[in-house]
């Protein structure tokens, strides 16, 4: 096979599929036993993340990262780079000459040679076939649906649940423990215990929407901001002050840029603005802080940059959060007669700006963008609503028990228009579907979760036995791969009837 024209997706497809004898060695001759070869990860980053290695007799657990050569660690500035820190593995097609690969900590990285475990004409089959690396892997790509429609559909909606249900049950652990932080440390927890229980809900709030605005490539570090600089902090310096609320999350996040990297004249006033309002706000907080290279600004549209995103929360934030945004958020789902359209219309209007001066013509420091700017779509909005504001009605209509509330969250769920695709859900869709599957199936919100979550939680870890879609259980018997020929029977024992708190009653 021509060694130089190997792509690095045949090298993933080996890693993903661990299509490779064993057993495997280190270069330094450390044994090798590949638990889970970890998630792909199409973003920036290393290749695989999540993964299970036994290296010698310790067994490690962090990220992978794959080239076709050695060197490539070196010329891609991995070693630079902190996403790159916790990387346990450094698994490579060809061998190479140099100093074993370090990560910016310090580290020194495993490398593991695939050549010798390798079948050479692997490569051959690999190029007659589809070519591709990605998940879900070959035994369902390609074929036709093993159910009906309408059956796909209510599995697929019944996983849409559960990832809800999930997500409710994280805001109700986050929630006790804001309530016991903030009785611990008050003097008289009895005779604030309203204030107490307003201030977690809104905190929870906070925390749903900053944890929204980054998509699914910073939504963890997004969530890490909000709980470093609360809702509390802000509202104590004012949320109307925009250049205050900027310098505070900005600054708090590490992106706030050196002035010499900025090359227009605006950026620059712009920034040793906000970097003066920085210096004297940092004086006096002792909150943990990040630093740049926690954001990922990869495979992103410039308008959906942290940046961005972060810039347009400041303009939300004395909108949103002036006096009870809570309750203004109850006195819309509550609002007799209002069907889910006019709903989502009130409930979009709370998250409607107009941003002004930098941020019009603006979506990072470093130039004019000529663009639409930093305000929020109508799409955007709709992910907000399904991933955050859903989820903390139906926690709160369990907490204080109201059916009525429950049904209007849930109706107004089902009554938003389609979720935009994005590369996982295209995905799955193609697997489950085939060449038959049009554009508007499967496109309802709840459907769209229900996707995620079967790539999240089986296709991505490999988890084909397990997977919902393909099981059917028979009687006295384990559950065994469902034959395409006699459709599906679902496994209580894999999904419960009642598995969430969307479910219909």
């Amino acid at each position: 096979m021509a060694v130089p024209r190997i792509p690095e997706r045949f090298l993933r497809y080996i890693w993903q599929h661990q299509v490779f004898s064993s057993p495997l060695f280190t270069s330094d001759g450390a044994r090798v036993v590949v638990r889970f070869p970890g998630s792909a990860n199409p973003d920036g980053g290393p290749d695989f993340t999540g993964a299970s290695i036994r290296i010698g007799h310790v067994l490690y657990r962090g990220d992978v990262e794959l080239h076709v050569r050695a060197s490539s660690w070196r010329a891609h500035r991995h070693w630079a780079d902190p996403h790159y820190n916790r990387v346990i593995l450094h698994v490579v097609l060809l061998p190479g000459e140099g100093s074993p690969p370090r990560t910016s900590s310090g580290r020194i990285v495993p490398l593991l040679v695939l050549f010798p475990f390798v079948d050479p004409l692997l490569y051959k089959r690999w190029g007659n076939g589809s070519g591709s690396e990605t998940v879900p892997p070959s035994r369902c790509r390609g074929r036709d649906r093993v159910l009906p429609l309408h059956l796909l559909r209510r599995r697929i909606r019944l996983l849409g649940r559960r990832r809800i249900e999930m997500r409710v049950r994280a805001l109700g652990k986050r929630l006790r423990w804001l309530i016991e932080e903030c009785e611990a440390g008050s003097e008289d927890p009895l005779r604030h215990e309203e204030q107490i229980h307003t201030g977690a809900w809104e905190q929870l709030l906070y925390e749903c929407l900053l944890e929204g605005m980054g998509f699914a490539k910073n939504r963890s570090t997004f969530l890490a901001l909000a709980r470093s600089v609360s809702l509390s902090l802000l509202k104590a310096h004012g949320l109307s002050d925009a250049r205050t609320m900027q310098a505070l999350l900005f600054g708090a996040a590490g992106l706030l840029p050196p002035m010499r990297r900025l090359r227009e004249k605006e950026s620059r006033a712009y920034v040793r603005t906000l970097r003066r309002r920085w210096r004297i706000l940092r004086a006096g907080l002792r909150v943990p802080l990040l630093n740049e290279g926690d954001w990922l600004f990869f495979r992103l549209r410039p308008v959906n940059f942290p940046t961005a995103r972060l810039a347009a929360f400041c303009f939300l934030l004395p909108a949103v959060f002036t006096g009870h945004p809570l309750d203004r958020i109850l006195r819309i789902l509550r609002q007799g007669g209002a069907t889910p359209r006019v709903q989502r219309s009130a409930l979009v209007s709370m998250f409607t700006f107009s941003p002004e001066g930098f941020w019009s013509r603006h979506i990072h420091f470093r130039g004019i963008h000529t663009g639409g700017g930093i305000a929020l779509g109508h799409a955007r909005v709709d992910e907000l609503i399904v991933n955050g504001i859903v989820p903390l009605l139906l926690l709160h209509a369990r907490v204080y028990p109201d059916a009525g509330l429950r049904q209007k969250a849930i109706r107004l769920l089902r009554g938003l228009p389609s979720a935009r695709e994005n590369n996982v859900t295209r995905l799955v869709k193609a697997a489950l579907m085939g060449s038959k599957g049009g554009k508007t199936a499967l496109g309802s919100p709840l459907e769209h979760q229900g996707l995620l979550h079967l790539y999240r939680v089986y296709c991505s870890r490999l988890r084909c036995g397990c997977c919902p879609l393909t099981m059917v259980r028979r009687r006295g018997k384990q559950d065994t791969p469902a034959d395409p020929g006699r459709g599906l029977r679902m496994s209580r024992r894999r999904l419960p009837a009642r598995t969430s708190s969307c479910s219909r009653r």
